[in-house]
């Protein structure tokens, strides 16, 4: 049929005819588009629901809620008062290599009646992670030793001459002293270190007689070694 045909009232209602048939191909391409999310938000709601349901709520402390507050202020205190304690301690240790305090060493032993037979500088093998790991397993060949990147804290079985050996958290410069005297003068010695302005510490101490007799009258002469932490 020829559109020439058709009367204006046919024409009008083809038109009509067509225009339905598009208006109801778009509606139902977005229907489906929006029926396809409005299932997938269902879903997803579901699922969350299901995680919800199986959720578990943490059980309610049993200790005070403030009393473990005030543990951990108290604690925090403890910590402070610590860091405030190391600060005075680190500036009663003296510089390293610190010829000032080898003078006031000197003068204390002269002042105390003794005299230095000899006075040496320290010096213990620096302690690595390998070395602690290579007595406890022995040695792997083959593998180089990395350098450890953090100080060692050793056990105290390892004695405070290893334990402030170079690596370790507490290296300090030492010094292996020994001191002609009597005991007393010895002994006065060994207490004006506390005096000093500097701390110094006696690591260890040994002490013997001297082969040649003293004469009658004056104290038994002494040997004294000591290794001093500076």
């Amino acid at each position: 049929m020829k559109r020439s045909n058709l009367n204006n009232r046919e024409q009008l209602l083809s038109a009509l005819v067509i225009v339905a048939i598009v208006a109801g191909a778009y509606g139902l391409l977005r229907y489906r588009a929006v029926d396809e999310r409005i299932e997938h938000l269902q879903k997803s709601t579901e699922s969350m629901q299901k995680r919800l349901l199986k959720a578990r709520i943490p059980d309610e402390p049993l200790e005070n809620v403030e009393g473990l507050t005030a543990q951990l202020d108290d604690l925090e205190r403890a910590m402070a008062l610590v860091r405030d304690q190391a600060e005075l301690m680190e500036l009663r240790l003296a510089p390293f290599d610190s010829q000032e305090l080898k003078v006031r060493i000197s003068q204390l032993a002269r002042d105390s009646g003794v005299r230095i037979r000899s006075n040496e500088k320290l010096q213990p093998p620096p302690q690595t992670k390998n070395d602690q790991k290579s007595k406890r397993a022995g040695k792997k060949r083959g593998k180089t030793a990395a350098k450890p990147t953090e100080p060692l804290i050793l056990p105290e079985t390892s004695g405070w001459v290893v334990r402030m050996s170079p690596g370790t958290m507490f290296h300090r410069p030492m010094q292996q002293i020994e001191l002609e005297g009597s005991f007393m003068g010895i002994r006065k010695f060994i207490h004006g270190l506390d005096d000093l302005s500097y701390q110094v510490t006696v690591l260890q101490l040994n002490i013997e007689k001297l082969p040649l007799a003293s004469p009658a009258g004056y104290p038994q002469a002494l040997l004294a070694k000591l290794v001093l932490a500076l």
